[in-house]
């Protein structure tokens, strides 16, 4: 985060009392092969590897939490369940591996932590007026960002439990929310057609990017200056910083991108969608690599912090994640 974080404090007015709220080496250039399927209660929704550590979180429509870990000979499955009315609808994890953060349908955050082979929900953050649609970590832990169907994204102090900012520029639901460039920015995608760019600072608005008549789904970011958006409509595209403009735009899909990432390593892209592929990119070269075919949409997948590992998320063969290796160049 920016060294002074009392800059952050911008829009604090927005916020509302609780009691108002109680609703590498390794390289995917290379085909990867199917090496494992995980089974869950209901359907995956989303999924998150832990860190570098060799475990998996996912979560699935019946507001079960699993945890799989493959660190020893035999797969491990640790199971959590959110025993309340409202549904999860995401989570992530932190850089250590030692925490998920998980959202739900009626504006709460939550912060569950590992220990003793269990995970317990550590505390709750309420200030959002509807669904929270996504949260992500700071890249130093200390920070929470939310972005929620009332049009805002929300900053949280993951240490003294309490929140920091918000703002209120966009004019329809946030889809999704990350820091960026060593936590000094924000970057904000939403159903208003606009992928916007905040200093932390100022909390001022610094750049913008409007897809209209399509927005963006789905967010990735890589290194200083590229952002990369899946879309509505199923393109890919990515803009950079420094020009403030699309330099590469993908059509391969013919249906709404649920999620892109960049790869950690190396320079590829990987995107899945409703249209049932998963898709991967070149982007120093900005060509299309190869296509997976899942059978049914992929709702979700992750990549692993060191390249080896990918995750999906289909409907078609009983509830499974499936586990792809990648191979060495």
């Amino acid at each position: 985060m920016a060294t002074n974080i009392e800059c952050l404090k911008w829009n604090t007015s927005s916020f509302h009392p609780s009691n108002v709220l109680d609703y590498t080496e390794y390289t995917l250039a290379l085909k990867p092969t199917h090496w494992l399927n995980l089974n869950s209660k209901g359907h995956s929704i989303k999924l998150s590897y832990l860190g570098l550590t060799q475990r998996l979180a996912s979560l699935d429509n019946l507001n079960n939490l699993y945890v799989y870990d493959w660190s020893k000979a035999n797969l491990k499955t640790i199971k959590s369940k959110y025993e309340h009315n409202s549904k999860l609808t995401s989570l992530t994890s932190n850089t250590l591996g030692n925490q998920i953060v998980t959202c739900s349908d009626n504006g709460k955050i939550q912060i569950w932590k590992y220990k003793f082979s269990n995970w317990k929900m550590l505390t709750e953050f309420r200030g959002h007026y509807q669904c929270v649609r996504d949260v992500q970590y700071s890249i130093d832990n200390k920070y929470l960002i939310s972005c929620s169907n009332d049009k805002t994204f929300k900053i949280w102090d993951c240490q003294s439990n309490k929140f920091v900012a918000s703002n209120m520029f966009h004019r329809n639901w946030v889809n999704i929310a990350k820091f960026f460039k060593e936590d000094k920015l924000v970057i904000s995608c939403s159903r208003d057609s606009y992928v916007q760019v905040f200093d932390c600072c100022s909390g001022k608005c610094v750049a913008k990017f409007n897809l209209s008549p399509d927005f963006a789904e789905s967010l990735s970011l890589k290194e200083e200056f590229s952002i990369a958006v899946g879309t509505n409509q199923g393109s890919i595209q990515i803009f950079d910083l420094r020009a403030l403009k699309v330099l590469q735009k993908y059509n391969e899909h013919t249906s709404q991108v649920n999620c892109v990432k960049f790869q950690y390593k190396t320079p590829c892209l990987v995107s899945v969608s409703k249209d049932k592929n998963l898709n991967v990119y070149d982007t120093n070269e900005g060509r299309f690599l190869y296509s997976i075919d899942h059978l049914s949409e992929i709702r979700s997948m992750d990549i692993s912090l060191d390249d080896k590992l990918l995750a999906t998320t289909s409907f078609n063969f009983d509830n499974q994640i499936t586990l792809w290796k990648t191979e060495t160049l």
